[in-house]
């Protein structure tokens, strides 16, 4: 039987020579290691820790969510640039036939955030390597290797290489001299995620294993070996683990008991896990307040205001990286932007203050505010209507005159215009005097 030939799509996604993470957890590209806390600290398993994977999800949601919109721009002779809406490349609309635009950003922020700092987009194209882009898929950035030295960008995917015009790379963090973005968890601070993952185990042992009445127990005769080992079993029995925690303790011969041990709280166990909770959230710029409710704001009085924070410092820098990306992908002068207007929405009062200022000075019309709180446009054109203040007028043109009268009407009228004609003559006639 004739060996069916694979589709673009299966070598897509299924390429050959598959090479994953090392099984003692490190990874293959220098990554991975035990840390002073005696902890190894892998992308897999950094994203155990509960603030990580608050951060990362919490800055891939928003990405993912945003809408991208994709226009055209032109210079203009006098140097002035004009943008124009255009519809979205098809394949951004719908990067492949499994996944939705919002799972396929996901995978590219996830990459960026948990992954080694490197996301790798690879483009199918029709008609060659120069043909329109039909379809994107997300790699695992642990299966990519990067050509440092070569003239061109230079893939290598799971045995087989890439030229520039097949894979889009969007580096993270990047240094000079390295093309391949580096990792947040493998190189920026493996310590302080290897000492929040040692806390977490810690706390996670003291529940199941530790003892609610430990101490020290005094005899005050000379027991056998045989006894003491009895009276420790007889002791872990009856008070280790969570189920036995706050049991009545009972001792007998004489023996008494001394309270030695210290409490989590007064050991500072819970600041430390708080410590490292705000340290994670500070790596990946996101608000403490947002990841640990008892931290205090700081920035801002309004939950408006400090999430134009979370945009401009956490998210805007994300944004511009995949914009700059993608262009690269366009054709010459188009451009896309994600629309972060609705994660900044202000309050409802708020902006229908803002609407109303737009419209009474002229910049925004009745369709275009009702388009941003999506309502249809009014019928008949009658939300195209631009108005203005009355009193307003050019800046350097005469005022313009107050106080006078309407125009007299054509039929006559009762003879008030003519007076006031006759009291203009007469000023003008005794200024010329003057």
């Amino acid at each position: 039987m004739a060996r069916r030939r694979r589709s673009f799509i299966d070598r897509a996604i299924r390429p050959r020579n598959t090479r994953s993470w090392a099984s003692d957890g490190s990874d293959p590209f220098g990554g991975g290691g035990s840390t002073a806390a005696g902890k190894s600290v892998t992308p897999e398993s950094a994203r155990r820790i509960a603030t990580v994977w608050a951060c990362q999800s919490l800055i891939a949601d928003a990405i993912a969510g945003l809408p991208m919109d994709a226009y055209q721009e032109t210079i203009l002779r006098s140097g002035e640039k004009r943008s124009k809406p255009i519809p979205l490349p098809p394949w951004l609309e719908t990067p492949n036939p499994f996944e939705t635009p919002y799972s396929f950003w996901h995978k590219v922020m996830i990459s960026l955030l948990g992954g080694d700092g490197n996301a790798f987009i690879h483009t199918v194209r029709t008609g060659g390597k120069t043909g329109p882009i039909i379809a994107a898929f997300v790699w695992d950035p642990g299966s990519v290797e990067v050509d440092e030295d070569s003239e061109t960008p230079r893939y290598r995917y799971k045995g087989i290489w890439y030229d520039e015009s097949e894979v889009l790379h969007i580096p993270a963090f990047t240094v000079p001299g390295k093309r391949r973005g580096i990792s947040v968890i493998e190189h920026g601070a493996r310590e302080a995620f290897g000492l929040a993952m040692a806390a977490e185990e810690f706390g996670a042992r003291f529940f199941s294993q530790g003892t609610t009445m430990s101490g020290i127990v005094q005899h005050p005769g000379t027991p056998k070996p045989n006894e003491v080992a009895l009276m420790r079993a007889t002791l872990r029995k009856t008070h280790s683990g969570l189920k036995n925690s706050h049991a009545v303790g009972i001792l007998t011969g004489g023996a008494t008991w001394q309270q030695v041990s210290i409490t989590p709280e007064q050991a500072q166990f819970l600041e430390t896990r708080r410590f490292q909770s705000i340290e994670i959230a500070k790596l990946y710029r996101v608000p403490p307040h947002i990841v640990d409710p008892t931290v205090q704001s700081t920035w801002g009085s309004g939950i408006e205001e400090q999430n134009a924070f979370f945009a401009q410092y956490t998210l805007l820098p994300w944004t511009v990286r995949l914009e700059q990306a993608i262009k690269s992908r366009l054709p010459g002068g188009q451009v896309v932007k994600f629309n972060m207007a609705a994660l900044l929405r202000a309050k409802l009062s708020e902006r229908y203050a803002a609407y109303v200022q737009a419209i009474t000075n002229g910049f925004m019309n009745a369709d275009e505010v009702r388009e941003k709180e999506d309502l249809p446009p009014l019928p008949d054109g009658l939300g195209q209507k631009f108005y203005r203040p009355a009193a307003l007028a050019e800046v350097g043109a005469e005022p313009a005159p107050t106080g006078q009268a309407p125009p007299a009407d054509d039929g006559g009228g009762d003879g008030g215009g003519g007076a006031d004609e006759e009291g203009a003559q007469t000023d003008t006639e005794e200024g010329d005097a003057q």
